[in-house]
């Protein structure tokens, strides 16, 4: 569980993020929406504890964020970034082991048949166990992602966060993507807390959603309760269709075109 309370992050003299709080519960995933600017990535960033924070307090399962050391923090929390570049050239696998080296004593650490198997089990449930010795800088962009995730769900994290995972992946994807994660929550009982600029796939796989205008927190709760057209266009600033999706019966929304 991750729980933050008036969370205040200035960066370059202005204030990004103004007294947020929320809590991000274990089993569900808490889906975070805004426009361009609102305070999304930094909030994601600020939670990892890559970013400072300047007022408020994190806790993870508990614990304050700042007493918890860099291996302890990649053991509670896998971070599923927007952009990851590559400088390197490495085989599929050894990329998806960097997920373990939280996991690993002493500098210089030999993977083990359990970590093997936790490694092969990642890329199996991502679907890249045929690309294990492909090289890396020859993936698209939609095969890179998930050899992103794989990594991360390499660490055995109790959260998963995710920074638009959706990004460079075709529609099936998308939906692939996201149906996984619902289920990695029941198997797992993780903490997913996810970026996405799609606002009918939060409304379709998120059960909490947070909507943030301008670092400040608009409205949290659960989706179906929160996602409505006045909250959307006060956010988005652009008028909205809504109409029910057959199949979960979960609301979806279109943007209204301007004549």
């Amino acid at each position: 569980m991750i729980v933050a309370n008036d969370l205040s992050v200035n960066r370059g003299g202005r204030l990004i993020l103004d007294q947020v709080s929320f809590q991000a519960k274990r089993g569900r995933m808490l889906g975070i929406l805004g426009a361009n600017g609102s305070g999304k990535t930094t909030l994601l960033k600020t939670v990892t504890g890559f970013y400072p924070y300047q007022a408020g307090s994190i806790k993870i399962d508990g614990k304050p964020l700042v007493t918890l050391k860099p291996k302890e923090r990649a053991r509670r929390m896998a971070v599923l970034s927007q952009e990851e570049h590559v400088s390197f050239d490495v085989p599929v696998y050894e990329a998806v082991a960097l997920g373990r080296y939280a996991h690993q004593q002493g500098l210089f650490a030999v993977k083990g048949k359990t970590d093997d198997d936790i490694i092969r089990k990642a890329m199996e449930e991502t679907g890249i166990s045929d690309m294990a010795e492909r090289s890396l800088l020859s993936l698209s962009g939609g095969e890179k992602q998930r050899v992103w995730l794989a990594r991360a769900l390499a660490q055995q994290p109790d959260s998963l966060l995710l920074d638009e995972p959706t990004n460079h992946l075709d529609l099936a994807r998308q939906v692939a993507l996201m149906e996984y994660l619902t289920k990695l929550l029941a198997s797992r009982q993780l903490t997913v807390v996810c970026i996405l600029h799609d606002i009918n796939l939060a409304s379709l796989y998120c059960d909490d959603v947070l909507l943030l205008k301008n670092g400040k927190v608009v409205c949290q709760g659960e989706t179906q309760s929160i996602l409505t057209r006045g909250a959307l266009e006060n956010i988005y600033g652009t008028a909205f269709h809504e109409w029910q999706e057959p199949v979960k019966g979960r609301k979806q929304f279109s943007v209204v075109a301007r004549v």
